[in-house]
């Protein structure tokens, strides 16, 4: 099955549904390992994870906002 790559947080929330999700979830500590046209999610608060495409010249591209991370990485894996 593919993993989505999600970038670290230190936020309680985030860690708790990526570790529940583990499965699905592959935790990236910085952006610079996710490859370009890959799509990765990110937390943002207070409990929403976005999701972005990273695009040519390594800028990332904003694809969406969700209130689950099971939401997030299916959208992340369509638009893989």
């Amino acid at each position: 099955m593919f993993k989505v790559k999600a970038i670290t947080h230190h936020a309680p929330d985030f860690l708790k549904a990526a570790y529940k999700h583990g499965n699905i979830i592959d935790l990236m500590n910085h952006e610079r390992f996710i490859d370009i046209g890959e799509s990765y999610i990110t937390f943002a608060a207070p409990k929403s994870f976005r999701v972005y495409r990273m695009g040519q010249h390594r800028v990332p591209r904003f694809c969406g906002q969700y209130d689950s991370i099971m939401r997030a990485a299916f959208y992340a894996r369509l638009n893989r």
